[in-house]
């Protein structure tokens, strides 16, 4: 498979999504800033089949939805940047601005969607692959990649700062629905991670936290005649895991990604 990149848009909210003319910085919570999200950029490909139904180019459709999206989405289009003066604090926060946009990289493949080997290392070139300091400075970035047999997909790379799996979800179902002629969306995204987030105050540590943060030998955890604690990978099937996610859901009425 080749893959050949035709341009890239900047994709800029159909109307001023904030009053304020000026900058402004949008907190992250102690999750978003922790050590091993703030170095990842998780990556995923979206497949759409050829239609009929549709007489427009696909990344036509996609830019222009995602414009009308980036209004009440437009953290998208911020930039992560370290808190305060200093480079060396590790902590970053969604710097905004009017004007900022997100990349679109429009791309044609020379197969069709039928003949894709979805384990060849090939499919790399649907998605970017965005380096570190690509990641923070846009932190999300977006490939539409046309086939031969006029399918597409939708190659997403997102900062696991910004968002997880299903936040993504909700921007591309935003999106979706603006396309199809909506005039407004069914979930309006809220930033208050200081809130749902944040710290406790006054902090409080709920159960038995101490007898399992302990590492002496005789602490609760070792206390057990079970064998030396070790550390050991297991191997779950996609089917185990989707009858968790179903079991999960008829419990609690929630639906997991991971």
């Amino acid at each position: 498979m080749e893959v050949k990149i035709i341009e890239t848009k900047q994709i800029l909210p159909s109307t001023p999504p904030f009053k304020d003319e000026g900058e402004h910085e949008l907190p992250l919570s102690h999750l978003d800033n922790d050590p091993n999200i703030r170095s990842f950029t998780f990556r995923y490909i979206r497949v759409y089949t050829a239609s009929a139904d549709i007489d427009r180019h696909p990344f036509d459709v996609i830019a222009n939805s995602l414009s009308l999206a980036l209004v009440h989405y437009y953290p998208l289009a911020g930039t992560l940047r370290p808190v305060g003066k200093s480079s060396s604090n590790q902590r970053l926060s969604l710097f905004c601005q009017s004007g900022q946009t997100f990349p679109l990289v429009s791309a044609t493949a020379d197969c069709t969607l039928d003949s894709l080997d979805y384990d060849s290392d090939s499919l790399e070139q649907l998605v970017p692959a965005p380096t570190l300091e690509e990641g923070l400075a846009n932190p999300c970035i977006l490939q539409v990649t046309v086939f031969k047999c006029g399918g597409y997909t939708l190659g997403t790379a997102v900062h696991h700062s910004m968002c997880d799996g299903m936040g993504a979800t909700l921007v591309f179902g935003a999106a979706g629905e603006l396309a199809r002629g909506a005039t407004k969306i069914s979930v309006q995204p809220v930033w208050d991670r200081a809130t749902l987030l944040g710290p406790r105050h006054p902090p409080r540590a709920e159960g038995p936290v101490l007898e399992f943060l302990g590492t002496e030998k005789g602490s609760k955890p070792y206390s057990h005649d079970v064998g030396p604690v070790v550390r050991q990978c297991f191997d779950v099937a996609d089917e185990c895991l989707d009858g968790l996610k179903d079991a999960l859901f008829d419990e609690c009425g929630m639906k997991f990604t991971t």
